[in-house]
């Protein structure tokens, strides 16, 4: 039986949509491949530079963007190197994205708007209940009343009004955004992991010492965000399961959790955080001390120097690595 010219053209474009999807499927494929292949190379030869250069050699730190793990040394209050750490290149080795970090930015600052801000209208402004003086025969342009926006004293027309400024934008962004942050920060020389900011010689908190830890670094104008753990939450209690509805949870669900009931009891579980947030409460905006859960995008870029704690490292590298906290 013969077919029918639009059978047959039928038939042709079936066989070319199938080819379609078999050549998007293979170079879907191939770009994973090669993305892998970079990946193992350039982790490879991050190693090798690393290994040089820890050996004296000739070799230098490779620039950022390269996905690749990190090993940054770790200093005490004097600034002499105790040790070294190895950062993971997912998120301390993240390119540079200004895309992403202007939305971030953007973000925040919309949500940090109150939006409260309100004036009155001819509506609501006390008295201008009567007509102040005769339509026709003053003389005087017509009125209707005292607290027209025309009149001192009178209502404000299209003034501003309560307005909800917030914005949302997924969680994956915000994650990436401050991913990019901390990787511009060790990639520009501006992170310094110590060991313990308990620099404080004397039972009560001191500006003047936290100063003199601070003007190591160099400039006196020179700004600097401080990150430390506020809770001393021990990693090695983590629970993968819920006790009550036994769903599964990451290791910062879990501490974002403990940390709530924390608060809830008030709790003071780390005195040396406290401590430190009293002695920089004088150097108004040169110091900010935050916890974890509190470092930002916006701070990374309005701060010089990111100055970090191993176990504030670790924390922070539980946060970006899972999803955000559910509260169960």
């Amino acid at each position: 039986r013969e077919r029918r010219p639009e059978q047959i053209v039928q038939k042709q474009f079936a066989v070319m949509l199938k080819a379609a999807g078999a050549v998007s499927r293979l170079r879907t494929a191939l770009s994973s491949t090669v993305r892998q292949l970079c990946y193992v190379s350039n982790r490879e030869r991050s190693i090798k530079e690393s290994n040089a250069f820890a050996g004296g050699g000739d070799a230098a730190p490779m620039g950022q963007g390269m996905l690749v793990d990190r090993v940054v040394p770790v200093v005490n209050r004097s600034l002499v190197e105790v040790g070294k750490l190895t950062l993971p290149g997912l998120i301390y080795d993240q390119p540079l994205r200004k895309d992403i970090v202007h939305r971030v930015v953007v973000w925040q600052r919309a949500n940090w708007r109150q939006g409260s801000v309100k004036v009155k209208t001819r509506a609501e402004v006390r008295g201008g209940g009567r007509k102040p003086w005769p339509q026709k025969g003053t003389g005087r342009a017509r009125a209707g009343s005292i607290r027209s926006p025309l009149f001192r004293g009178g209502g404000k027309a299209h003034g501003p009004r309560p307005k909800d400024w917030s914005q949302s934008l997924n969680s994956k962004i915000r994650r990436l955004g401050l991913r990019i942050g901390v990787s511009s920060k060790l990639s520009a020389g501006q992170m310094t992991i110590v060991d313990n900011l308990n620099v404080f010689e004397s039972e009560s908190p001191k500006t003047r010492e936290l100063v003199s830890f601070l003007d190591q670094f160099g400039h006196d104008r020179t700004s600097f965000l401080l990150i430390d753990d506020a809770t001393n939450i021990s990693w090695d209690d983590y629970e993968p399961y819920d006790k009550v509805t036994g769903v599964r949870k990451s290791h910062w669900q879990w501490r974002a959790n403990t940390v709530r009931s924390i608060k809830k009891k008030d709790e003071v579980t780390c005195p040396d955080f406290f401590k430190l947030q009293r002695s920089a409460r004088n150097l108004k905006k040169r110091v900010k001390v935050l916890p974890p859960e509190g470092l930002n995008v916006y701070d990374l870029l309005a701060f010089d120097r990111l100055i970090m704690t191993p176990r504030a490292v670790e924390a922070v590298t539980y946060r970006l690595m899972h999803p955000p906290p559910r509260f169960f």
